[in-house]
C-alpha cells in the first residue's frame, strides 16, 4: 500500500493511499480535528465520510483490531469442534444453590467458564465469582470442552440441560 502525505498550509495535513482496486482514498486532517474521507474514482469522490476527532479514533481502533481480532475459519472450525457452549438450570437442592463462583472453584475443578447467567427472563453477563451467589432456577450459560461440562454436571448435583 503506497501513502502519499501533503501538507495544506492553515488547513492541516491530506494523505492519498493508492488501494489495491486502483481506487484512492483521501483522507484530509483538519487542524481543528475534523477528518474527511473520500473514495476517489477517476478523480472524482464517490463517497464523502466527515468524521469528529472522537469517532476518528474509534474507527481506527477498529480499522487496526484493537477491540476484534477475526479468526481464520480454520482455526474457527477447530475451536467449535472442541469447545461448547451449554445451557444448564439449576434445580432445587442442586450443590451449587447459595454458593459463588469462587467459593465452588468451578473453573479450577471443572475447567468450565459461566460466562452468564439468566435469572427471572434477566442476563447477567459475566458474573462476579465472589459476589454473585447461584440461585434455584438459575441457568447458567457455560463453556468448556464435553468432558468438563460432564465434571460440572456432576459437581452440580441436581442440574438439567
Amino acid at each position: 500500500m503506497k501513502i502519499k502525505e501533503t501538507d495544506l498550509p492553515g488547513i492541516g495535513k491530506k494523505y492519498g493511499v493508492l488501494l489495491k482496486s486502483g481506487k484512492e482514498l483521501v483522507i484530509i486532517i483538519h487542524n481543528t480535528g475534523r477528518r474527511e474521507i473520500y473514495l476517489m474514482e477517476d478523480e472524482e469522490p464517490s463517497c464523502f465520510i466527515e468524521l469528529t476527532d472522537e469517532e476518528a479514533k474509534e474507527l481506527g481502533f477498529l480499522v487496526a483490531g484493537v477491540t476484534y481480532q477475526p479468526v481464520s475459519a480454520e482455526k474457527m472450525e477447530m475451536i467449535l469442534q472442541q469447545v461448547v457452549m451449554e445451557w444448564i438450570k439449576v434445580e432445587e437442592g442442586s450443590n451449587l444453590v447459595n454458593k459463588t463462583i469462587a467459593q465452588l472453584e468451578i473453573r479450577r475443578r471443572t475447567g468450565v467458564s459461566i460466562i452468564a447467567i439468566e435469572r427471572e427472563g434477566k442476563v447477567i453477563p459475566s458474573p462476579d465469582p465472589y459476589k454473585e451467589k447461584i440461585e434455584s432456577g438459575d441457568i447458567l450459560i457455560t463453556v468448556g470442552t464435553r468432558p468438563q461440562i460432564k465434571v460440572f454436571m456432576e459437581l452440580c448435583g441436581k442440574c438439567s440441560t
